[in-house]
């Protein structure tokens, strides 16, 4: 195997960081360096290398559809009324509390997390089984009210990330229910994604696997696989709301799949022939298999020490 500026007290993507980079697929979200400050805290397992961050797609449906998101042609890309149930989600909680995780868990994927009846109930049950864990929800803000953000934090909720669409004028609306519940700056972040093509509309934006509308972004497609490593199967554990454990939350049309939760357990899957394939092969920049052959994702910027440690425990395996 082969390598925040803060505008109305709410932590949103700083104006120097926004403009250092016009090219459409050249922005680097800040919430990458975030998130990896975060995850560098909880890496080692007893055994082998655990992941550190746990990610949910909860649901199949999203009540928008976002220019750089496959759902932006319903024709290509068709919602699902579908939800995690929460029997599966106890049981996988059960799994999480055993091995006492104390990584991050997110609540994101191909969805929008608030159109999951029993989100609150979702997150207490996780603050329960991981009480250290840093739990967060990346919502696109729409039916984020005064009412439900407090009952999210009362449930143990850590952080809420909120993709700004609308332009400038939601950062006012979502300080001022951060300041009517007293909520501190770590709480409550502001993603820009209302910023200009030129502006790299304000995230690292990527093709989804060959799904995205390459004329509407500016984005050329890849004409071969790319020869570049990946590192997200090394340090992420991504499952679907029907249990299913996913290779990438780039990979819309889930055409990876490493294992099911139904009835497989998560260190089984984790530490499994069929992810460590898979790891072999994107360690040493071979994406020449679906979907990573269709995929330009920087799969670099974050998991680097994740990718290190399991390198060490697959050679000592070798010996």
């Amino acid at each position: 195997m082969a390598d925040y500026n803060k505008d109305s007290g709410v932590n949103v993507q700083s104006k120097e960081v926004s403009h250092a980079r016009t090219a459409v697929g050249a922005f680097i979200d800040p919430n990458i360096k975030r998130k990896d400050n975060i995850m560098q805290t909880h890496i080692k397992g007893e055994t082998f290398p655990i992941f550190s961050l746990f990610e949910f797609d909860i649901c199949g449906v999203c009540n928008r559809h976002c220019k750089f998101c496959p759902r932006y042609d319903p024709k290509k890309y068709k919602s699902e009324n579908k939800y995690i149930s929460l029997d599966l989600y106890r049981k996988i909680m059960a799994q999480l509390k055993e091995i006492e995780y104390a990584g991050m868990i997110s609540y994101s994927g191909f969805s929008e997390p608030f159109l999951h009846k029993d989100l609150v109930e979702i997150i207490r049950l996780t603050r329960q089984a991981c009480p250290k864990s840093r739990i967060e929800i990346y919502t696109n803000g729409d039916f984020v009210a005064l009412e439900n953000l407090k009952a999210f934090f009362d449930a143990g909720l850590s952080s809420l990330q909120i993709s700004l669409y609308d332009g400038p004028k939601q950062i006012d609306k979502f300080t001022e229910m951060k300041n009517k519940l007293g909520l501190n700056d770590d709480q409550i972040g502001l993603r820009k994604r209302y910023l200009s093509r030129e502006e790299g509309y304000g995230l690292t934006i990527s093709n989804r696997a060959g799904l995205i509308d390459f004329e509407g972004l500016g984005i050329d497609p890849i004409k071969e696989p790319l020869k570049r490593q990946c590192f997200y199967p090394f340090y992420t554990m991504i499952v679907d709301y029907n249990g299913d454990v996913l290779a990438c939350t780039h990979d819309f049309m889930k055409r990876l799949v490493l294992g099911n939760l139904n009835n497989e357990s998560i260190m089984d899957v984790w530490n499994g022939e069929k992810i460590r394939r898979l790891r072999e092969r994107l360690g040493n920049a071979d994406r020449n298999f679906e979907p990573c052959n269709l995929c330009d994702i920087k799969g670099t910027l974050l998991g680097g020490e994740h990718y290190k440690l399991w390198k060490e425990y697959y050679d000592k395996r070798k010996k």
